[in-house]
């Protein structure tokens, strides 16, 4: 776990995923950070040959540079050079499947630099790759990088080809169109949601060891081809991590991208048993839709802090909890306090727990004020947002029963724009909070609030109104009021 990060170091907090806030460095060239380049490898001699031998050419100083390669078990271990100009050493593990992420948690776990940079066996990187790939963590200790996975065809390559040199375009294979376009629709990913895990690749992934560690590395857990990746960059984002492709950052990948080395069905087969594993570990919409939830990682949570009240009506309670419920169907509901008498048909909802207040304490403290670092434990355990409702709402008379795909863009709008906490005023003041981890995991980080990643909005621009006295539970569930 990594202490917090305090005033008096050089590092500065970026409002949500803005990195073009951060200040400018006091140098033309920053000093490079501290890399260690984690390395999965498994039975690919010639591969790590090429590899080892574009690290060697790196426009990095040699002694700023460790390099760990952490062997899947391969019959015998990696032949390594007699004297490279860089740290190098081997760490195995036993072969038990195929299991790189271990792997790279396992590099990780014995890597000493401030920045972690993943590099797959089969990868080539280009001689200017660690220099724009490290760039921003040099500038934030929330930076997650990745680069730009090319392709070549080493059937095409000259004779007199070395790694690190040009590519010549007859060797250069097509590249995936889908990331293309997703990295354009994002800037790059500085406008990215939490659905942006999938444009993440650790093939060429690059991590602060900061928020590396507080969102607790690669699973080691995982075994078989495909996800681990996928699955680490959502929980980075969740704590609070500065997304960005780099494209200058450029490493060649020997043969086609996954889609072209597998026929349409075994492909198929592959993605779908990855998508049927990451639905129990994901909690973005793109990874299990908006309407299946789970009870051990739900996207959104619903704290309905007025059932707490003896002065709130206890009808129009009740239709804010249907109303919040039919907003978000995968949520889990929260009541803070005892269920009021007459309301126990609440209770009938499997989504609807009770849970009482710590003696002498707020029945909801907000979360950013909780002290102390966070960590991968502690973030399991938090959901992406947490709805905070503190007087009964209800959609407005006339708007139609609430729309879940709606509901749904609207947090992915807030994160695009950077936005971790939602504030929703009533007429008689404060009536809903939106909290994300990120929020949660950046106060937590930096020992304050974000107060630039707040945003108002009126309970009336929103399509909702107060839920009063005259709430009629017949007409709202019979659909005419």
């Amino acid at each position: 776990m990594n202490p917090r990060i305090g005033e008096s170091e050089r590092w500065t907090p970026v409002p949500g995923n803005h990195w073009d806030l951060l200040p400018a460095p006091t140098a033309p060239h920053p000093d490079v950070p501290e890399v260690s380049v984690v390395v999965p490898y498994y039975r690919d001699q010639a591969g790590l040959d090429l590899l080892l031998a574009a690290l060697t050419r790196q426009e990095m100083p040699g002694g700023r540079l460790q390099v760990v390669i952490a062997d899947d078990g391969s019959p015998e271990p990696p032949r390594l050079p007699a004297r490279p100009p860089f740290d190098l050493q081997v760490i195995r593990q036993p072969d038990l499947g195929f299991r790189a992420s271990a792997a790279r948690a396992l590099g990780a776990s014995v890597a000493e630099g401030q920045v972690l940079a993943f590099l797959d066996g089969d990868m080539i990187p280009d001689r200017h790759y660690l220099r724009h790939a490290v760039h921003r963590a040099a500038r934030s200790p929330e930076a997650v990088v990745v680069g730009r996975r090319r392709h070549l065809d080493p059937g095409r390559l000259a004779a007199r080809w070395q790694p690190g040199d040009p590519v010549p375009e007859e060797a250069v294979l097509d590249e995936p169109a889908w990331l293309e376009r997703a990295y354009a629709s994002t800037g790059n990913l500085l406008e990215a949601d939490s659905t942006a895990y999938r444009f993440m690749i650790s093939a060429v992934l690059t991590v602060h060891r900061h928020i590396h560690d507080d969102a607790g590395g690669f699973d080691p857990d995982f075994v078989g081809y495909g996800g681990e990746d996928w699955e680490f960059a959502h929980r980075l984002w969740r704590a609070g991590a500065l997304l960005a492709h780099e494209p200058r950052a450029e490493a060649w990948h020997r043969g086609p991208d996954f889609a072209g080395r597998e026929d349409l069905q075994a492909g198929r087969t592959v993605k779908n048993r990855e998508s049927l594993v990451l639905a129990r570990k994901v909690s973005a919409p793109t990874a299990r839709g908006w309407s299946w939830g789970s009870r051990t990682r739900p996207r959104v949570e619903v704290v309905l802090e007025c059932s707490a009240d003896g002065d709130v009506s206890l009808p129009g309670m009740v239709l804010c909890a249907d109303a919040m419920v039919q907003s978000f169907p995968a949520a889990r509901l929260l009541l803070p306090g005892p269920v009021p008498a007459g309301a126990e048909v609440l209770l009938e909802d499997p989504r609807v727990c009770v849970r009482a207040a710590p003696a002498g304490a707020s029945p909801n403290p907000d979360p950013v004020s909780t002290p102390g670092p966070g960590n991968a434990a502690d973030l399991a355990a938090v959901p992406d947002w947490t709805i905070t409702v503190l007087a009964p709402i209800r959609p407005a008379r006339g708007a139609g029963p609430p729309d879940p795909a709606a509901a749904a863009e609207w947090l992915l709008e807030a994160e695009r724009a950077g936005h971790d906490r939602i504030e929703v005023s009533g007429p008689a003041g404060l009536a809903v909070t939106a909290v994300s981890s990120r929020a949660l995991w950046r106060a937590r980080r930096w020992g304050h609030r974000d107060p630039s990643g707040v945003v108002g909005l009126d309970l009336a621009d929103c399509g909702w109104e107060p839920a009063g006295e005259d709430t009629d539970l017949e007409a709202w569930w019979g659909g005419w009021g």
